[in-house]
């Protein structure tokens, strides 16, 4: 072979190569082009613009080259993502490959075949990995475009929150006892981390739009107050916000940084599954999802925190909701004395009773107003299920040794008294006990048939914390564990019972306790009470100058202690019939104070014959109703003695806007006087008709000696 043969056979060797690499060029070419046309759809998964395909990103186990700038995808709604801007940064899923397999030719996009995927998965959009079936196809590579790059700023993202991570758990819809408008929400973290909450909303989509801050520890609590921090006095809010919550229900709800919905409450809109108006009970979650079954009232047990005016919160703001009972700590028998089975499914003396399951709830250690010897105690069942009592027993260490028997309803009462069952006389009891309390204080304990304590009522042995010895009200519980400030005095509203001489109860016997109601607006600061009405007016007592029946009045006077607004009352008589109703305008009646309102004002007719008066708060509820029978006699009338007490007397020296007086019948003997007008004299006494009692005649009586003074000391009316 000569030299130039010899240089001849390499080159026909490097031809040949190159004539081989064009053709395969040129088949890879026509490949890039079918792959475009067919597997490119609305179906097929974006790449993850926040993660461009760069050489690390490895697409259906090939690897791909991110050199060039790919043209836009669709997204799964059919718009085109943004073209992201390259990069060359590499991840920890590299997979190690010859360089010089990716340096050839850059290809233009991760490799997608001709078979998409039905319904993209969420995994292909944040990862960035081609789900589409594999394919034995090569990699292909194409021309480079010029696409202009833009930040990958819009492409949707998932939440990296679970649902529920964070809970609507309270809603104190209905405010506070101090003011309906003192509303507060809770939010509880059931994450097992602390969650940043900085870009979290809390909304109602009409005037509740609150930015979260601050971070939410582990399964803790994150506390929301309206408007300042006085809401709870006594702890301090997470946030303050504006914007109120309708009574008749709308819904909240939980937003995390993306704008994913996390947690909603009410989400029907429709009125709020649980809470009460009445007596600002707060809504609180049983768990689950946001559907009312998983919604409860405060129950009163567990309550935290105060007011502004000083009331008990009605819920649980930073702690366990009431709806969830405390972890059972005692230790029970693994084979106690079997006992009859019940006929529903109740908590029995063979399941373990957790700590307060049952509650001594009032205790009335002073008695009735009948005698201070006829006590009564009552249990309450905070719990949704019924629970037996055999074998329970409430001691008090001393005289009172009670086993109890039978069951206690769900959020039911047990009502236990003294000696007999006519303490309440209205009232069947459930259980007749024996022995005393002492007004000095005791600790009453209730077990349940293991022995275990499950409850007690002034633990310490010291004077009671509540209840009254004078006025004979109860002790009530106000909520959570035994101690003094979780018991109170029966406020003397809504009562219920009477004593086996008639007396209204001072408790709730077989009822909410009232320290958990609020007090009608009309009687928080003073107590209105009907005390005098004139029925048959011979007089011109309004000083019109006439006389005609547009003299009879109807006194209101004010109790105490505060003052009471007036604007709003109805003044009344029969229901249903009888004098149109007169409202009363905005007047504010100071305690200790009297108002007289005429018939020429009110326009309500006091008939001779019978008939009755009725006031009523603005709330349409009736405070109070007298009635009266037939009177023949003039300028008489009929009242209070004394003034706002619960006795009633016929027969009073008419004396509108002042203090009522006893009217003193004629004396047959006759005095000398001086002064001419008794000045020291509160009781008159005359020799007169009827029809000169009348105060201006008064002097003229006197000089008369029809009219006789007591010189007792006390100061004229005139």
């Amino acid at each position: 072979m000569n030299q130039a043969g010899y240089l001849c056979y390499p080159a026909r060797i490097l031809m040949l190569a190159g004539f081989l690499l064009l053709l395969g060029t040129s088949a890879l070419i026509g490949e890039t082009a079918s792959a475009d046309s067919t597997s490119i759809s609305p179906q097929t998964a974006p790449p993850d613009s926040a993660n461009p395909p760069t050489l690390s990103h490895v697409s259906m186990g090939k690897l791909t080259d991110s050199s060039a700038t790919p043209k836009p995808l669709p997204y799964l709604d059919g718009t085109s993502s943004p073209s992201p801007t390259m990069t060359s940064t590499a991840s920890s899923t590299s997979t190690p490959t010859p360089s010089a397999s990716a340096s050839a030719t850059p290809s233009a996009l991760p490799i997608l075949t001709s078979t998409p995927t039905a319904t993209p998965t969420e995994t292909s959009i944040l990862e960035g990995t081609d789900t589409a079936t594999p394919s034995s196809t090569a990699p292909s590579s194409a021309t480079p475009t010029s696409t202009p790059s833009q930040t990958p700023n819009q492409t949707p993202q998932a939440s990296p929150f679970p649902v529920q991570s964070i809970i609507i758990n309270e809603v104190a819809w209905a405010g506070s006892v101090a003011s309906p408008s003192d509303e507060w929400i809770e939010l509880r973290s059931t994450s097992a981390d602390p969650i940043n909450l900085a870009g979290w909303t809390l909304s109602d989509g009409g005037d509740i739009n609150v930015a979260l801050s601050g971070t939410i520890p582990t399964s803790g609590y994150y506390l929301l107050e309206r408007t300042d921090d006085s809401t709870i006095s006594d702890i301090t809010a997470s946030k303050i916000y504006t914007g109120s919550l309708k009574n008749s229900g709308e819904t909240l709800k939980l937003k995390d940084p993306s704008g994913a919905i996390i947690d909603t409450a009410n989400v029907d809109a429709g009125p709020w599954p649980a809470g009460d108006t009445d007596s600002h009970a707060s809504m609180e979650r049983r768990g689950g999802p946001d559907q009312a079954g998983n919604w409860g009232t405060f129950t009163g047990v567990g309550g935290c925190g105060h007011d502004a005016a000083g009331n008990p919160i009605r819920g649980t703001p930073g702690q366990r909701n009431s709806q969830s009972l405390p972890t059972p700590t005692a230790t029970f028998p693994v084979e106690p004395t079997p006992t009859p089975t019940p006929t529903l499914d109740p908590v029995g003396t063979s399941t373990p009773v957790s700590p307060q399951r049952i509650l001594i709830n009032e205790v009335a250690w002073a008695g009735t107003i009948a005698s201070s010897g006829d006590e009564w105690i009552e249990l309450h069942n905070p719990s949704d299920v019924p629970v037996v009592l055999d074998g329970w027993t409430l001691s008090d260490g001393v005289d009172i040794h009670s086993t109890l028997s039978g069951s206690i309803s769900p959020h039911g009462f047990y009502l236990m008294e003294r000696s007999d069952d006519s303490v309440i006389a209205n009232f069947k009891a459930d259980h007749i006990f024996n022995g005393g309390l002492r007004n000095s204080g005791d600790t009453l304990w209730l077990r349940d048939p293991s022995g275990t304590i499950v409850d007690c009522a002034n633990g310490d042995g010291s004077g009671w914390p509540g209840g009254d010895a004078t006025s004979r009200a109860s002790m009530e519980r106000v909520g959570g564990q035994d101690q003094p400030s979780n018991w109170g005095t029966f406020t003397g509203y809504h009562g219920t019972g009477i004593d086996i001489a008639g007396n209204p109860i001072q408790g709730t016997p077989r009822s909410t306790n009232s320290v958990l109601l609020s007090i009608p607006p009309y009687w928080r600061r003073g107590k209105i009470r009907i005390n005098e009405v004139l029925i048959r007016p011979h007089y011109d007592w309004e000083g019109s100058g006439g006389l005609s029946t547009a003299d009879e009045f109807i006194e209101l006077y004010n109790v105490g202690p505060g003052a009471v607004f007036l604007k709003g009352w109805i003044l009344d008589d029969v229901a249903e019939g009888g004098s149109k109703p007169y409202v009363l305008p905005g007047l504010t009646l100071r305690p200790g104070s009297y108002l007289a309102l005429f018939h020429s004002k009110t326009g309500i007719s006091l008939n001779d014959s019978g008939d009755s008066v009725r006031l009523i708060d603005p709330d349409g509820r009736l405070v109070e109703e007298i009635s009266y029978l037939k009177v023949k006699a003039y300028n008489l009338s009929y009242g209070r003695l004394p003034d706002g007490s619960g006795h009633m007397a016929y027969g009073l020296w008419p004396t509108p806007g002042e203090p009522n007086i006893a009217f003193q019948k004629p004396q047959l003997s006759v005095v000398a006087h001086s002064p001419p007008v008794c000045p020291f004299s509160r009781e008159l006494q005359m020799h007169a008709p009827p029809q000169l009692r009348i105060p201006p005649r008064v002097p003229w009586m006197a000089s008369k000696v029809w009219m006789m003074c007591d010189y007792e000391g006390y100061e004229s009316p005139w």
